[in-house]
């Protein structure tokens, strides 16, 4: 039987306070490092130590109520554990960032930002009108063009709010913008 699991059973077992905080010291001296690597491959570094601490007390506070009996249905469950930690940093972050202003307040920012000079007529009439037409055309591309060229997103930020690779937001965004560029003409 693996180390792991005989230190869960026993665990499970024994009722008296000291002996399980030993039990738990013992077990999470022999899961730290794996967690740490699995917790800063997906988090920023400088948020790695939070997400791992946060990690390590879920695992705590939940061993008593684990109930697998192989050494990877443990796994699979800290690894859960750390994932689900992983996403609450990834949507606070979200939560915590400023929200997106709608193109009609943006103009009204930018006009009463601008001392004199306007937008002339004719440009904003078709600025407003391509935007309009992505809006109905393709939210998703209206979404990814505002948040790169608008709000200033850079391709990395937008695809970790997303859940996307680099690359396949670099990708969508091209498309996105020849998108917008063949509606327009």
């Amino acid at each position: 039987m693996d180390d792991i699991m005989k230190l869960i059973r026993t665990y499970r077992v024994t009722a008296a306070l000291d002996q399980r905080l030993r039990l738990a010291d013992t077990l999470f001296r022999g899961i730290a490092a794996d967690i740490r690597f699995f917790v800063f491959s997906s988090v920023p570094q400088e948020a790695g130590d939070d997400v791992l601490q946060e990690t390590l007390k879920a695992i705590a506070a939940g061993l008593g109520r684990f109930d697998g009996d192989t050494k990877s249905e443990f796994w699979a469950w800290c690894y859960r554990i750390a994932r689900n930690k992983s996403s609450d940093y990834f949507r606070r972050r979200e939560a915590d960032r400023l929200h997106s202003v709608s193109p009609d307040e943006l103009l009204k920012m930018i006009e009463s930002g601008q001392p004199r000079t306007a937008i002339p007529a004719q440009e904003r009439l078709d600025l407003e009108y391509a935007v309009q037409l992505l809006r109905k055309a393709n939210p998703d591309c209206y979404e990814f063009l505002w948040k790169h060229y608008v709000v200033g997103l850079a391709y990395g930020e937008i695809a970790s709010e997303h859940n996307l690779q680099y690359d396949n937001v670099r990708m969508k965004i091209s498309r996105c913008l020849r998108e917008a560029q063949s509606l327009i003409s």
